[in-house]
Parts: structure tokens; sequence; C-alpha cells
């Protein structure tokens, strides 16, 4: 039976708290059988006298974040399975430089995610304003169409977080079903897993990524998923997991995902 934590963020972010270590040895506490590491890839589509270090890592960092990660993994060998991984976001225009980037690296997975889009940091609470002044809706088809090119880029392995712009709360004015159906066939099409986060029960919105309804969806497709808790703190790994699994069954899901080396396998949910 294997129980998954594939995304948790390390003090190197700019935005959490704890070390590697402390993130492993709270998912053996928790019951987690495979956690994936996977800090923010640095911003590497800003200028660098731009990148702000409140949102990721420097770029000067990463390559001894990155031989950490591999010594953890064998340090904890035979007791957990240790993923080296990173959160690499999807910026328009950039694509060959993200491609490139990746390349360097052995990496688990890729956790891919859009936050920056039009300018703005669109899960960032000093920002969350800018939901109140355009109609909802509307940031919500650019940010899937944003979804969509980072599929059909093909350097991800699984999306996170899925219907964040949900996270304050703010949600469409019209029905965007068929967006999230167009989005979720490029998905399957392309054999991207999706992230069943419970870092959405710790926001305002209180509620998974995704939502159940999308979920169902999903299911339907035969979308592989993987569960996180985007944990920003030793102690949120496997946060919110009995409403997690409790939401996944409902759907009918009883297989997760596990990746090794890129590489998807499917395993019994714990």
């Amino acid at each position: 039976m294997t129980i998954t934590d594939y995304h948790t963020h390390t003090f190197r972010c700019g935005h959490a708290v704890g070390t590697m270590r402390e993130y492993v040895d709270a998912a053996l506490q928790a019951g987690i059988t495979d956690i994936g590491l996977s800090d923010h890839l640095w911003l590497y589509f800003a200028p660098a006298g731009d990148r702000d270090p409140r949102w990721a890592m420097a770029e000067d960092q990463f390559d001894a974040h990155y031989s950490e990660m591999l010594e953890v993994r064998e340090e904890y060998r035979g007791r957990i399975d240790v993923r080296v991984s990173v959160e690499a976001d999807y910026i328009a225009g950039h694509e060959d430089e993200l491609r490139a980037i990746l390349s360097r690296y052995d990496f688990d997975y890729v956790l891919g995610s859009v936050h920056f889009m039009d300018g703005w940091l669109i899960d960032d609470p000093d920002q969350a304003h800018r939901y109140r002044e355009e109609r909802v809706a509307e940031i919500y088809r650019r940010y899937f169409a944003n979804i969509q090119r980072a599929i059909r880029l093909g350097v991800f392995d699984i999306l996170a977080h899925f219907d964040l712009p949900k996270k304050f709360g703010f949600l469409p004015e019209e029905d965007l079903t068929a967006v999230v159906a167009e989005t979720l066939d490029l998905a399957k099409d392309a054999g991207v897993a999706i992230e069943v986060s419970t870092g959405g029960l710790r926001k305002p919105v209180a509620e998974i990524y995704p939502a159940p309804a999308i979920l169902r969806e999903m299911k339907k497709r035969g979308i592989p998923i993987v569960l996180s808790s985007d944990a920003h703190a030793p102690e949120e790994v496997g946060a919110g997991y009995t409403e997690s699994l409790a939401l996944v069954r409902a759907a009918r899901y009883d297989e997760l995902v596990v990746f090794e080396r890129r590489q998807p396998r499917k395993v019994k949910l714990g």
C-alpha cells in the first residue's frame, strides 16, 4: 500500500520553514510511504535583479539543493521512498529556457504549476484584490489557457493545484465546465497526472484542489493522481489526508501513481 506526498517546500523557497530531513522525518511519522522534495525552481523567467527571494531560491543555490536531495534520497533508502523533484512554473514565452533547465537534472518527476499570469502572482494574498477588479471567469479562462499550454509543452509529469484561482474563494460567474473538460482531455492525451492537494483546505476557499466535480471528471478519463499536501512546514506533511482519501475514494479512485526517473508506475492506494 502506498501513500504519497508529492508537494513539499523547505526553507529554501523563501516562504516555508524546515529542512529536507525534517520533512522526510515528518512523512515517516505521518505514515507517508513516498515523499517528493519539490521546492520551487528559481524564477528563471525574470531578470536576475528582479527575482523576489520570497517566492523561490536563487539560481546559484539550486545545484547545492539538488545535491542535497540526492543525499537525502540515499540516506533514507529502505525506510521511505524519497523522490527528487521540483515545482516549475510555466510562463508563456519562456518555454525553451525551461526545457533546457530541466534537462540538466535527473528528476524523478517535475511538478508543473501556473502562479504568475498577466504580470501578477495570482495566489499572493497581497494581490487578491485583482479578483475584484475584473470578471473572475476571465481570470479562470486565462489560467486554464496557460495550463493547457503547459500540458502541450510536454515537460511536466504532474499538474499542481489544478484549480488554483479559487484559493481566495472567488468563483467564476459562469459555468466553465467546457474549459475544464478541454483541459482534462489534454492532460489525458498527454499522460499527465494531477495532484489531489490538501493545500486548499488551509486557504480561504477551504477546499481540496481540485474540486470534487473536477475529480469525478478526471476519473471518467482515467487521469492518474498523486496525493499531496503542499506542505510549507514539516507539520503540514500529510495534513488533511482523512478528507483527501475520502474524496478520492468517493470518486472511485483505488490507485495512485508514483514516479522514478520520470517514469510513472501505478500502485494500490493505501
